[in-house]
């Protein structure tokens, strides 16, 4: 038995969700949206939601601009994101004087200042101590949102007619004759349709392993903390901090860092077990069960925070989400036609910038596919087939990726 639609979207998280609902509102007939959980209950459940530039490309920085007033718009009619535009502060404990602090500028938003450690102090209301750093980088228009707020925000406007939302009906293979999409079969049933969007994140590459199709993303795992309430200002700026262990040669893991519920929310890009345990290996259906291994190692080093930021290194009570971001060789999200199969889609590789650019690429996505061009920005470079045949691994993907990363931070 199938029905039909005139989209299907597959993937309930940030991207998925935003992509369906830029369809609908862009008048794309019937579309639907396909999550084999619930909605942001993979990756985008552990976002930290940071609303920033990260690069220095202009097509990133257009669709992060969109972004922005984006999630302005949701909170503006009335969905509460917790939208905190308090800006964004980046430390490094091994900076020993400002014109160390200031010669890192170029890793962060080109609107960023560099301020001494009396201003830190005053701009983190003395949750970060002056004797502890020689500055930071401030970016005044850094933001934040709540990635399960922004979930409610989104399901709440996917079930309004006249999309469709299937959570719970998980994906078994994508149907195809003579080179294009026809289908998509599910669980409970084959669902006709012309177009299919992979928006899957990690799952992505394990969906159209069967067509031969290898998307040149590799998933990392990550964790997001977030501790009891500590009674901390509203106003506080989101944090990264890193130098703090500085026996490692490059400092050790970045900590990025932000207020919550008057509590923090806090993680990191450790580089320990289970980090690349997803790699060229089949993916669990959840990511509940994944090793704490990391959660430690993150807790390891938020304990050298305390002559920087002694609440950061003394919190008590901490729940944990796991989740695992997907990185492409040149730090660049896959976003657009991918030629193999005439109307399939991709939408992955969002390099830990997902609440960041999400909507944007959504945006420049649905102006693809149904008029060939966007208005936004150009989305050459973001093209799923960029990179030919060169990449045939994940394992492969992630070592070009920080390589990337070396050579960018370099410069």
């Amino acid at each position: 038995m199938s029905d039909h639609s005139d989209v299907v979207v597959i993937g309930g998280g940030i991207l998925g969700c935003t992509m369906a609902l830029h369809l609908i509102e862009a008048g794309a007939g019937r579309v639907r949206l396909l999550e084999r959980d619930g909605l942001f209950q993979g990756t985008s459940a552990a976002g930290a939601g940071f609303l920033a530039s990260w690069t220095p490309f202009a097509a990133e920085q257009a669709v992060t601009r969109y972004c922005l007033d984006y999630y302005a718009r949701l909170q503006a009619e009335g969905h509460d994101i917790d939208l905190r535009r308090n800006g964004i502060l980046s430390l490094d404990a091994r900076a020993s004087s400002l014109q160390e602090v200031s010669a890192g500028g170029a890793e962060y938003g080109a609107q960023a200042t560099v301020v001494d450690a009396a201003e830190v102090e005053a701009l983190t209301h003395g949750l970060v101590r002056r004797t502890g750093i020689s500055g930071g980088l401030f970016e005044p228009v850094g933001a934040q949102v709540f990635a399960p707020k922004v979930g409610a925000a989104l399901a709440e406007r996917l079930h309004r007619p006249p999309g469709v939302l299937d959570a719970r009906r998980p994906v078994t293979a994508l149907r195809t004759r003579g080179g294009r999409i026809v289908g998509v079969e599910t669980t409970t049933g084959t669902i006709d349709c012309a177009a299919v969007v992979v928006a899957a994140g990690a799952w992505s590459n394990e969906l159209l392993a069967p067509l031969g199709i290898f998307l040149p993303t590799a998933p990392q795992v990550t964790a997001r903390i977030i501790t009891e309430n500590l009674d901390l200002p509203g106003t506080l700026p989101a944090l990264f901090l890193s130098g703090l262990i500085p026996e490692d040669p490059d400092g050790g893991t970045l900590l990025w860092v932000r207020r919550h519920d008057g509590g923090l929310l806090w993680g990191g890009t450790y580089d320990t077990y289970p980090r690349n345990i997803l790699l060229d290996a089949p993916m669990p259906e959840r990511l509940d069960e994944i090793p704490y291994d990391g959660v430690r190692e993150l807790l390891r080093v938020a304990a050298r925070a305390d002559t920087v930021m002694p609440t950061l290194a003394r919190q008590s009570s901490i729940t944990v989400k796991h989740g695992a971001p997907c990185y492409t060789p040149d730090w660049r999200a896959l976003v657009g036609p991918v030629a193999a199969v005439e109307g399939l889609y991709a939408l992955t590789g969002d390099n830990e910038a997902g609440f960041t650019h999400g909507p944007g690429h959504a945006k420049v996505l649905t102006d693809l596919l149904l008029h060939g061009t966007s208005d936004l920005t150009p989305a050459d470079d973001w093209s799923p087939d960029r990179f030919g045949d060169q990449y045939t691994t994940e394992t492969a993907v992630i070592e070009a990726y920080l390589d990337y990363q070396r050579s960018f931070a370099a410069r």
